[in-house]
């Protein structure tokens, strides 16, 4: 059994959507909404603070 900490798999997702974020917000995408923009910047917010929240929790590998 190994013990395999959440904060991986959330970091990851979270440096996914901030890539997307950055993407974004350097209008390198044919849309240029701001209300997009808003968004993208709240979703990756709320990554990484889930990321933080379960810095300590663990699944268990069998």
């Amino acid at each position: 059994m190994i013990k395999f900490p959440w904060l991986v798999i959330y970091s990851i997702i979270a440096f996914n959507i901030t890539a997307f974020t950055v993407v974004l917000q350097l209008d390198w995408l044919n849309f240029n909404f701001i209300i997009a923009k808003i968004i993208a910047w709240i979703f990756t917010l709320a990554a990484w603070r889930l990321a933080y929240i379960k810095r300590h929790e663990y699944f268990i590998i069998k």
